[in-house]
């Protein structure tokens, strides 16, 4: 009988050419996953430019399909009403506000360059320093030197990101305009058994990154507001346009608020250092409650990403691809977790076989 049994077995095991095959696979898989990765490195700025494109693009065509739905009328004719909306106010606060934000936050700027001298001169003072001096002067001399070299790489930066700027915008309105027909385009590409699932993944992460950026857009008002309604109420001066600034670097989520934080603190020590302690308790007290109530409260409405999550793919894509990474960094990690939910976890791991989703336990 153990024989029986172990002739069967060998009858039945896999031959040279199914392991072959499946060998033939796995590399094919892993030369195909190579390729993607060098590709999408030496692509690394037109992917990114690309997906804040297409982000943008979800932004105008959410916005103009609500107005559709509430109001009637086509969503391109909406989405002509937004696009010229968004001109105006931006084109009527700069014409109104621009010059007097310009020059408070040139204000600002000076205001933190006075302090990092101040803070400098009476650094010096420590013995330690003074032992350190010459390597410190030397390390600065060839600081600003390398600062010198870098203005020209500086000034044609500024000009790629205004084009960049541009490209992305034309992009997004010409995506926002007619999405089925680049959604169609790229289903034609899958194999026609995938594009049901593809359409439904494609739509899944529109809603994703609308969603995501209404939260922020929402997250980052309110911490504008309680920021400068703080600040006035301290007596800071320039509390608007550090309130503006606090809520602007908000959209970068944990990053961005300590970063928005400095020039205030910067402001308010130039006034007292009394005020600066009650300005640094106010912005801990104003990121402690948005990021344990109104963070949360959004996030149930919007997209919840895990902070740890958030924090590590900020880190990471930063690294990698710059402050435009950095940028995009939370955006593109909650379209990446619903694109591995629904293809990978939904479609893979949680399927029959035979095309429908297995019971969830």
């Amino acid at each position: 009988m153990d024989a029986f049994f172990a002739i069967h077995a060998l009858m039945n095991a896999p031959g040279p050419r199914d392991r072959l095959r499946g060998i033939d696979r796995t590399l094919r898989a892993v030369a195909i996953g190579a390729l993607l990765l060098l590709a999408a490195k030496l692509l690394q700025d037109v992917l990114l430019l690309i997906f804040a494109a297409i982000l943008a693009a979800c932004i105008l065509h959410g916005a103009a399909d609500w107005l559709h739905r509430r109001l009637g009328l086509p969503t391109g004719l909406w989405l002509c009403v937004v696009i010229v909306a968004i001109t105006l106010l931006v084109g009527g606060g700069f014409w109104l506000q621009g010059p007097r934000v310009t020059a408070q936050a040139a204000s600002v700027a000076d205001t933190v360059s006075q302090q990092v001298q101040h803070l400098w001169q009476t650094v010096q003072d420590n013995p330690l320093i003074q032992r350190l001096m010459p390597q410190i002067k030397a390390k600065a001399g060839s600081v600003m030197s390398s600062l010198s070299s870098m203005v020209p790489g500086m000034a044609s930066s500024t000009i790629g990101i205004g084009g960049d700027l541009v490209v992305i915008l034309a992009t997004g309105i010409f995506l926002a305009a007619s999405p089925s027909t680049y959604v169609a385009g790229f289903l034609r590409l899958l194999p026609p058994g995938w594009r049901p699932r593809g359409r439904e993944v494609m739509d899944d992460l529109g809603n994703t990154l609308q969603l995501w950026f209404l939260g922020q857009l929402a997250d980052m008002i309110v911490v504008a507001v309680l920021t400068g309604a703080g600040l006035f109420f301290l007596g800071v001066p320039l509390a608007l346009t550090l309130a503006l600034i606090a809520g602007l670097f908000n959209f970068v989520p944990y990053i961005g608020a300590l970063a928005g934080a400095v020039p205030a603190l910067a402001v308010a020590v130039a006034h007292s250092p009394q005020t600066a302690l009650y300005a640094a308790i106010l912005f801990a007290v104003v990121q402690t409650l948005e990021g344990n109530v109104i963070a949360p409260l959004i996030q149930k409405r919007t997209v919840d990403l895990p902070p740890a999550l958030t924090i590590l793919s900020q880190t990471v894509l930063g690294a990698l691809f710059g402050i435009m990474g950095l940028i995009l960094a939370t955006p593109l990690t909650a379209a990446a977790t619903v694109a591995v939910r629904m293809i990978y976890v939904e479609s893979v791991l949680e399927n029959d076989g035979d095309g429908r989703e297995a019971r969830r336990r």
